[in-house]
């Protein structure tokens, strides 16, 4: 009998506070599981990639546009600004 058709029969046969409390183990072991695998994912990512590479392409990106066009842009950020101008 393999361990998945063995946990199945005791599952069946075991009292239901009891199999509450198996539930709760087994979804905590694979937030367990899933928790490491995202920090293996995380460890292999090169630190090139991270925000240091963002903030240069935002860097590049406002570079490209013209001063009279940031200058049309409200400065105190707010959204309720008159467009019409």
């Amino acid at each position: 009998m393999n361990i998945r058709k063995q946990l199945a029969q005791e599952i069946a046969q075991a009292p239901d506070a009891l199999v509450a409390e198996i539930l709760d183990f087994c979804l905590f072991v694979k937030q367990r599981h899933q928790n490491q695998a995202i920090a293996q994912s995380i460890s292999t990512v090169p630190e090139s990639s991270g925000i240091l590479d963002l903030l240069k392409s935002v860097k590049e990106i406002q570079a490209q546009v013209p001063p009279e066009e940031w200058d049309k842009l409200p400065h105190d950020g707010s959204i309720n600004t008159d467009t019409e101008g």
